[in-house]
């Protein structure tokens, strides 16, 4: 028999192929306090927001500004998220986490939103101006 990442292999099994195990991102929480700190990405309610690790998932081609596209069991890395109120991200029939299809529908992919959070957030931390 044979071993493949500590796992024995079982005759008449099919083999075990090893998989692509995508680096970890570093959590941030400075970065997540600054995004509840600004207002909601869809309605501009004031803060303080929810920071909602994004879920779409672009093309194979699409720009997105992901640093970990969601899939595989794993979210999007903290630099990875938006401000959402609670009616847009978690409570209320607008709210991406009871349809996610129809948010997208209605307000287009939630990445489309993180370089301008990211931008915020740096101006905010005062790394740049605008």
């Amino acid at each position: 028999m044979a071993h493949l990442h500590g796992q024995q292999e079982h005759e008449g099994a099919a083999p075990m192929t090893a998989f692509f195990k995508p680096p970890k991102v570093k959590a941030d929480p400075k970065h997540m306090h600054a995004v509840k700190c600004l207002p909601c990405v869809i309605c501009n309610a004031p803060p303080p927001s929810d920071a909602h690790h994004c879920t779409h998932r672009p093309m194979a081609d699409e720009p997105h500004g992901y640093d970990r596209i969601p899939g595989a069991g794993q979210r999007s890395g903290d630099r990875d998220t938006i401000p959402l109120c609670k009616r847009h991200h978690q409570d209320g029939p607008e709210a991406i986490h009871n349809g996610k299809k129809t948010w997208r529908d209605r307000h287009g992919p939630d990445y489309q939103f993180i370089p301008d959070t990211r931008a915020a957030v740096a101006a905010m931390q005062g790394e740049i101006s605008f």
